[in-house]
């Protein structure tokens, strides 16, 4: 196992949240390679001086890594904060003040607002708590010099892994955290504009239904810099025939076949909606009236000529239009009551037309 399975291997405990485990496993590493460095640069006489403190400290940051693989989030995350408060207040007198250890209850903060889920309140307060022990940090060792002789180069060095390992841990947080509300984010929006999809769909056909087409309509009516726009409401000639003889599965193949055909045959930028029943309405924009017959007499053939298979039966069927162009001074209602007129004369003279 690499070390990316190490760190992301699941806990035992069920339903609990991976990514703050995860995030505490790394965060265990950055804070004990900062240790080792430390202790390379602060030189071995300062194991001689605290041999208990450093083995403590080296041992309990190995087995609390461990236990975040059989705990749970919340006792791993709070035992992580206890860790880093004792490890803070155990090394200042290692390294002294200058070292900046005093920095890592930036962290503690960080896990406080981004991996707890608590009241606010409650985060305010510990962080408060927080603020109190900083506090107390600085009178009890505010200025504390290293209790061995180390160097100013080394000094810096161990200033340099104390504020670096910080800056990673609180990269690393924000990174991490605010990756999942994004993410999260991104799933509620996905989700919901699925949702006004669907609401807006024919779920047999997946052309747009009434209201869909209605609010569209609306739109159109609103945009003064549109240019002709013209709608033409469609029907299946002879549909209930062809649910009578073989039966309704075969008519939503119908349906299904048509709709596709009517996708096919005019512009990408057409809005096709399944108005009722065998019914459709198309709205081509930016189009007049004789490029609009052109694609739908387009449409027309290609159905009046095409076979729809259902099991081993050939079905064939053809569609009666009514065009008409949408006036910016007509209401919707109007518009489609023309195009509506249209059609019925189309019916009542012979079908498998275009009337415009």
């Amino acid at each position: 196992m690499g070390l990316r399975g190490l760190i992301t291997k699941d806990v035992k405990a069920e339903n609990e949240n991976s990514r703050t485990i995860i995030a505490l496993r790394i965060l265990y590493i950055v804070v004990f390679i900062a240790f080792i460095l430390d202790i390379c640069f602060a030189g071995l006489e300062v194991v001689r001086m605290y041999p208990y403190r450093i083995f403590a400290l080296f041992v309990a940051n190995i087995l609390l890594f461990i236990f975040t693989y059989y705990s749970k989030t919340k006792p791993s995350l709070y035992l992580f904060m206890v860790f880093l408060f004792t490890y803070t207040f155990l090394m200042i007198p290692c390294f002294g003040w200058s070292a900046g250890m005093q920095n890592y209850f930036i962290i503690v903060l960080m896990l406080t607002f981004f991996a707890t889920h608590v009241r606010s309140s409650i985060k305010f307060l510990f962080a408060l708590g927080v603020l109190v022990l900083r506090i107390v940090l600085i009178s009890v060792y505010g200025g504390i010099k290293p209790q061995t002789d180390i160097s100013g180069l080394l000094d810096k060095c161990l200033q340099s892994t104390n504020i670096s390992a910080v800056f990673i841990a609180i990269i690393f947080i924000s990174y991490m955290f605010s990756k999942q509300e994004n993410e999260e984010e991104n799933k509620l929006m996905k989700y919901n504009n699925q949702l006004k999809k669907e609401a807006g769909t024919d779920q047999l056909t997946g052309l747009f239904n009434r209201r869909r087409t209605i609010e569209y309509l609306k739109l159109l009516g609103e945009d003064k810099e549109m240019g002709a726009v013209s709608v033409a409401m469609g029907d299946i000639d002879f549909f209930k025939k062809v649910n009578d003889t073989y039966g309704h599965d075969a008519g939503d193949e119908v349906l299904k076949f048509v709709a596709a055909t009517m996708k096919d045959c005019v512009r990408e930028n057409s809005f096709i909606s399944r108005w009722g029943g065998e019914e459709f309405l198309i709205i081509l924009p930016n189009c007049n009236g004789d490029n609009a017959f052109v694609a739908l007499e387009r449409v027309r053939r290609t159905i009046q000529k095409s076979v729809v298979k259902v099991g081993d039966k050939e079905i064939k069927v053809t569609m009666t239009f009514g065009l008409t162009e949408f006036g910016f001074h007509q209401d919707i209602d109007k518009v489609i009551k023309e195009a509506d007129e249209k059609l019925y004369y189309g019916k009542s003279n012979g079908r498998n037309q275009v009337v415009y």
